[in-house]
């Protein structure tokens, strides 16, 4: 495996990763209803031994995952995945393009189901297929493998929306705020912020873990307005808290192994309706001590053992 380190990060990134990566990727869209358009990524492996989908987190796309790519590529996976409905290249149904808005979450499921069994399966000729989840990934991921219950053969939840945290404001508070706000067309107002993409970096305050997979990420989004979104609408902020408690509710659904990590440092999901669903799901539950939310993009002596211990699993 050629891991990708710190000491040369951008560069290595632009002069092998990228042009590597651009020979063996095709890219599209599919319509699951009409005007519809869903933006996706397929990389090819040689001789791959199984499939693995990607499911991106809140405001990211399949762009921000071109280092995980790299290692799942090396490691033997041919990997697929989209741009969520309101995020990256897919269609978007809101005015504001820096702010993401969904008018219901299960959509979110849908499309990923759809994709899969359209796209993804009929491609993947028998091999296994296997579902890499971050964040409101982990969210989306969750409910298609508890309603699909063999969609998937196996999943990674990394840091997974299971329960989301508003500081000391309960979630109901929040919740029931949103509903009296979000009436009519205020519902695709940013909620929380004033729905506008900052253009200075902030590594401190951010999700990340390491400075300079931090800044190759932002630099993407400076030259891409296409990755510019940064708020949600209230009626996500609305649909996203349902949906953690939906999932939640059916955790021993989970019929297929689940591997699920857990940010010991994470302030944007709640750690303990991880720990419940490991227990209520019986998934593997691995904790990560001090790291924040986005564990894929820690430095190589914790990033490293990360995707050891995941290939591994997935074998």
């Amino acid at each position: 495996m050629n891991w990708i380190r710190e000491e040369n990060f951008e560069n290595d990134m632009k002069t092998l990763v990228e042009p590597f990566l651009a020979q063996r990727m095709e890219s599209g869209f599919f319509e699951r209803n009409p005007g519809e358009t869903i933006y996706y990524e397929h990389y090819k492996a040689d001789d791959p031994k199984a499939c693995v989908v990607i499911c991106h987190g809140f405001t990211e796309s399949i762009k921000k995952f071109t280092e995980p790519i790299y290692y799942m590529i090396q490691a033997g996976y041919e990997v697929w995945g989209v741009d969520h409905r309101g995020h990256g290249r897919s269609f978007r149904i809101n005015d504001n393009p820096h702010v993401v808005h969904v008018e219901h979450f299960r959509d979110y499921e849908r499309d990923l189901v759809y994709f899969t069994e359209n796209l993804v399966k009929p491609a993947s000729q028998g091999l296994p297929v296997y579902l890499y989840c971050h964040s409101m990934g982990g969210c989306i991921g969750a409910e298609v493998i508890e309603d699909n219950q063999y969609l998937f053969d196996k999943a990674v939840l990394s840091s997974p929306m299971l329960g989301l945290t508003f500081g000391r404001v309960p979630v109901p508070v929040v919740y029931a705020a949103a509903s009296i706000i979000g009436i009519g067309e205020r519902r695709k107002n940013p909620f929380g912020s004033d729905g506008s993409f900052n253009p200075e970096p902030d590594f401190e305050n951010s999700a990340g873990n390491s400075r300079c997979r931090y800044e190759y990420y932002f630099k993407k989004t400076l030259n891409d307005p296409h990755l510019q979104t940064c708020s949600p609408s209230i009626q996500w902020g609305k649909q996203a808290a349902r949906a953690c408690r939906y999932v939640m509710s059916k955790a021993d659904l989970v019929r297929i192994p689940v591997l699920l990590f857990q940010a010991g440092a994470d302030t944007i999901v709640k750690n303990a309706a991880q720990d419940l669903f490991a227990d209520w799901s019986d998934c593997e539950l691995c904790q990560i001590p001090g790291k924040k939310h986005e564990l894929y993009m820690m430095d190589s002596e914790d990033l490293i053992p990360y995707w050891e211990k995941i290939f591994a699993f997935w074998g």
